[in-house]
């Protein structure tokens, strides 16, 4: 990790790559620094050993801009994240340009999949939960209050995509990377131009773009989803929870069942995880006695411990016995997060005073 802040006055400027720290330490590290924008969370290979990441950063003061790779990841942020962490957090937006991989999720009441080469808006004010493979991205991070007097609010539709090759992800695609390319010799006098040129290709790319046909037919769709999603959660331990129980439940067709979770992995795939991540915390629960592994298994629905151990290690990258041992390491684990805290990189202090 190094900040640099050269002569006469250049932008603030910090790179951070997870690899100089030890290896149990990388992930713990990466999820305190993003924290002021989501929670990260490992959702498949690699093990937390062999998490990668890297973040190289510019404070702009009004604008943050970086541009970040990292290993396979899913992002949660509920609605209330920003005053959950500070009751003076910031309203931000987030402009993202994958130059790799991509994502797919939900924003809010939009479901979003994102290529190479797309531009997305997300608004940090909706609850956000995604997926994403190794991936590279551009990221700018806006406050809400610096863009919104350059256009009509009822305009401005986060959740909107700008798909590869269309003319505005074009135009903001070119004008992102020409700044981005400038930073390194910008001084800070240049600064507030910069930010003005960067908001009104923003307002010029997303003010005007469509809206959905039916957005309260998308809001009723949000709806059933969240709800689907919270019976799920409350009910990991029927026996009897399946996709065909649920379109009972919920009068809900299959079809439009399947298509609701897609984003998500599917609805079979999204259950299991659920389960899985149930045994996870079960498993490295510090207080208690431990549990036996197929004990676990069974509770939440896996009778076999050989087909459970297998998927256990799909999801972490770790088998069971190894979580268990997370439990007896609990120490010396939280010294690692209590370490990590300590050495979170100067981005994380930049993105909370934005």
């Amino acid at each position: 990790m190094s900040v640099d802040v050269p002569a006469r006055c250049r932008v603030p400027h910090e790179v951070f790559r997870a690899e100089v720290f030890a290896a149990h330490e990388r992930f713990d590290v990466w999820r305190e620094s993003v924290m002021p924008l989501f929670e990260s969370r490992l959702d498949a290979q690699p093990a937390p050993a062999g998490f990668q990441a890297h973040v190289e950063s510019f404070n702009l003061q009004a604008l943050f801009f970086c541009i970040s790779g990292f290993s396979p990841l899913s992002f949660h942020r509920a609605a209330n994240h920003a005053a959950r962490l500070d009751p003076d957090g910031g309203d931000h937006l987030l402009v993202q340009l994958y130059l790799k991989g991509g994502y797919a999720g939900y924003n809010g009441a939009s479901a979003l999949r994102v290529g190479p080469g797309d531009i997305s808006l997300l608004d940090l004010g909706r609850a956000l939960e995604t997926r994403a493979p190794a991936s590279e991205v551009l990221s700018l991070v806006v406050p809400r209050d610096a863009l919104t007097p350059l256009l009509d609010p009822t305009r401005l539709r986060p959740g909107t995509v700008l798909k590869a090759g269309s003319p505005l992800a074009t135009i903001l695609s070119s004008h992102l990377r020409t700044v981005w390319r400038s930073l390194p010799s910008v001084t800070m006098d240049e600064v507030p131009a910069i930010n003005a040129t960067l908001l009104g290709t923003l307002a010029g790319a997303f003010g005007g773009a469509p809206g959905r046909r039916d957005e309260l037919a998308d809001a009723m769709e949000m709806a059933t989803l969240q709800a689907v999603r919270d019976y799920i959660h409350h009910h990991l331990d029927d026996e009897g929870l399946s996709p065909a129980a649920l379109c009972r439940r919920f009068a809900c067709s299959r079809s439009r069942l399947y298509r609701l979770f897609e984003p998500l992995g599917g609805i079979a795939a999204y259950i299991r995880e659920q389960r899985l991540r149930r045994c996870f915390e079960a498993l490295t629960r510090p207080d208690g006695p431990r549990p036996r592994i197929i004990d676990v298994a069974m509770q939440w629905g896996f009778d076999s411990q050989s087909h459970f151990s297998r998927l256990f290690r799909q999801q972490f990258g770790i088998t069971p016995s190894d979580a268990h041992q997370r439990a007896r390491d609990q120490w010396r684990q939280q010294a690692a997060r209590e370490r990590a805290a300590d050495a979170t990189p100067q981005f994380r202090d930049w993105l909370r005073r934005l």
